[in-house]
């Protein structure tokens, strides 16, 4: 399983970042909307959607809708992006130790298919967005995914050797504490070379560096919300896609929170210069 996840992660992180940084936001957007579309079909199983062509309408309303939002203001998505995942924040924290008994969620399964909405959309609305900026638009999402794959790596790497406080247990058994503290304290170390790299100054430069710790705990947000769906849908994986890594929500469910509270705070940041 490691030795797959390693070769799969060879061929794909050097593969995003030239696409990230030489492709146009035209072309990026494409590759993107499929993999949002594949988590769609994924996010609707973990609702206990079954049904083959139930699941693909549910997959072509959320491709329609990315569609659509390409014709809304950036912020406008990012803000209810980041309003959606502060109330889930909310919630989580509240379910942590206890979390939601698996009926009371799944009886009402149109909630999910909302809920898998306000996910995915605004995540991929503001990963475009962002790319679209002028001049440094690929490099701020290449910073975007540079912080949540050193994110997720810190947290291992430091929950593995020192973890022993869990995080979330009703949620997500395996993450700890100090996991988080890795992960924050090599967010930290990237966001202020990020400042220094985007020329940011003065308050500006601060919060930067502050916004990317924000994006980073927004992050483990984003992985805390599809583990719990994942348990209610008693799975380990969203899906199959790649070889060792599962489905397609396994590889974006950090980013999904972590895109849209970013985009909104450079957009923030580029009112304040």
């Amino acid at each position: 399983m490691f030795r797959q996840r390693l070769i799969t992660a060879a061929i794909l992180v050097p593969l995003t970042v030239w696409a990230v940084l030489f492709l146009p936001t035209g072309i990026i957007a494409w590759p993107l909307a499929l993999i949002i579309a594949i988590g769609a079909w994924e996010w609707a199983g973990l609702v206990r959607l079954q049904a083959r062509g139930a699941r693909l309408l549910y997959a072509f309303v959320v491709l329609l809708l990315l569609w659509g939002s390409r014709f809304l203001p950036l912020a406008g998505i990012a803000i209810v992006g980041a309003v959606w995942w502060g109330i889930c924040t909310i919630l989580l924290m509240r379910w942590a130790q206890h979390r939601p008994a698996s009926p009371s969620l799944l009886g009402m399964p149109a909630l999910g298919l909302i809920a898998g909405i306000l996910v995915l959309v605004p995540a991929w609305r503001a990963t475009i967005g962002l790319h679209a900026l002028p001049t440094v638009g690929p490099k701020m999402v290449l910073f975007l995914f540079l912080l949540v794959w050193l994110a997720d790596s810190a947290a291992y790497a430091v929950g593995r050797r020192f973890g022993h406080t869990r995080l979330a247990p009703a949620l997500s058994p395996g993450k700890t504490r100090e996991g988080v503290y890795g992960a924050l304290a090599a967010g930290l170390l990237l966001s202020l070379i990020g400042g220094e790299v985007f020329s940011f100054s003065g308050p500006a430069w601060w919060g930067f560096v502050g916004l990317g710790l924000l994006t980073l705990l927004a992050s483990v947000v984003g992985d805390l919300l599809e583990s719990l769906f994942k348990r209610m849908g008693a799975v380990k994986d969203s899906g199959r896609l790649l070889p060792g890594h599962g489905g397609a929500l396994d590889r974006v469910d950090s980013l999904t929170a972590a895109a849209p509270v970013f985009a909104l705070g450079i957009w923030i940041l580029g009112q304040l210069q």
